[in-house]
C-alpha cells in the first residue's frame, strides 16, 4: 500500500460507527498509514484526505473550532461545545477517528465514552519540520491566502479556512510564526494530558513499526494476513494538495464565467 493516497473501500456492513477507536497522532504523525490500518481491520477510518468531496464536513469542523477557540478564530459567536449528535454529524459513520480529530481528542473521548484511544507520536525534532512545511506552512502561505479570500468564497468551500482555525486554535496562534513558537509546549502538553484523560484500559500507547499484534490484540480484532500498511504521507498530501488547487482553481474558473454575459 506504499504511496497509496485514497484510502481502501470496505463492506458497507463494516462502516458503521459510532467510533470504536479514536486514534490521537497529530498530523505527519502516519495518520494515513493507521487510516488504513484501521480500514484493513474492519474500522472505516475518517481521514481528511478524503474529504475533498464533503466540504459539508469541513463547515463542520470550522464551526467546532470556533466552538471550542473563540478567541484564536475571532468568533463572536458564543457557541457550546460539540455534544455527542454534532460530533455525530461528522463520525457517525465512521469506526476510526485519525488526524484531523485528534486536535478536537479529548471531546471526542468523552463524546465516545466506549472508544478505545491509540496514541501514535513521533519524536518532535523529527516531526515538526515534516508538519512545518507540509502543512502548516501551506495553510498559511501567500498561495493559501489567496485561495482563501479569493477563490473558495467562489465555490463556498470553506476547507481552508476551517484548516487555520483548527490550527490557530490548537496552537493558540494566528499565523505560522506563532504556531513555530509554541509548537513544542503544545506537542508536550496534548500528549501528557492524554495519560490523565484516558483511562488505562482504554488507552494504547503504539509506535509504528510495532506491527499488527498489539493494535489488533487492544482492539480485539483478527490480525490480517497482510502486511501492516504504510503510506508515504508527504507524498500523499502534496499530491492531495496540488489536485485540490487546480480543481478548486477550474471550478471557481467555471463559476465566475457563468455569471458573464456572452
Amino acid at each position: 500500500m506504499e504511496g497509496t493516497a485514497k484510502l481502501a473501500t470496505i463492506p458497507a456492513s463494516e462502516t458503521s460507527g459510532p467510533p470504536q477507536v479514536i486514534s490521537v497522532g497529530l498530523w505527519r504523525m502516519g495518520t494515513a498509514s493507521m487510516a488504513a490500518a484501521y480500514d484493513t481491520i474492519g474500522l472505516r477510518p475518517h481521514h481528511s484526505l478524503d474529504m475533498f468531496d464533503t466540504p459539508e464536513q469541513w463547515a463542520l469542523f470550522e464551526k467546532a473550532a470556533d466552538a471550542t477557540w473563540p478567541q484564536e478564530t475571532g468568533s463572536s459567536d458564543e457557541a457550546a461545545l460539540f455534544t455527542r449528535a454534532q460530533w455525530d454529524d461528522i463520525y457517525g459513520q465512521y469506526g476510526a477517528v485519525t488526524e484531523i480529530g485528534a486536535a478536537f481528542a479529548k471531546q471526542l473521548v468523552e463524546a465516545y465514552p466506549e472508544a478505545k484511544v491509540v496514541v501514535v507520536r513521533r519524536d518532535f525534532d523529527k516531526w515538526w519540520p515534516s508538519f512545518r512545511d507540509g502543512v502548516a506552512a501551506p495553510v498559511f502561505s501567500l498561495q493559501g491566502t489567496f485561495l482563501l479570500y479569493c477563490v473558495l468564497p467562489v465555490i463556498g468551500n470553506r476547507g481552508l479556512a476551517a484548516m487555520r482555525k483548527v490550527l490557530g486554535g490548537f496552537f493558540g496562534a494566528s499565523s505560522l510564526a506563532g504556531i513555530e513558537k509554541s509548537a513544542k509546549e503544545t506537542y508536550d502538553a496534548y500528549f501528557e494530558s492524554m495519560k490523565t484523560l484516558v483511562p488505562p484500559e482504554r488507552l494504547l500507547e503504539y509506535r509504528l513499526g510495532q506491527g499488527w499484534e498489539p493494535l489488533c490484540s487492544f482492539l480485539g480484532k483478527d490480525i490480517p494476513d497482510v502486511e501492516f500498511p504504510f503510506i508515504n504521507e508527504a507524498d500523499a498530501l502534496k499530491e492531495r494538495q496540488q489536485r485540490e488547487v487546480q480543481e478548486v482553481n477550474a471550478k471557481a474558473l467555471a463559476k465566475i464565467r457563468s455569471w458573464v454575459p456572452w
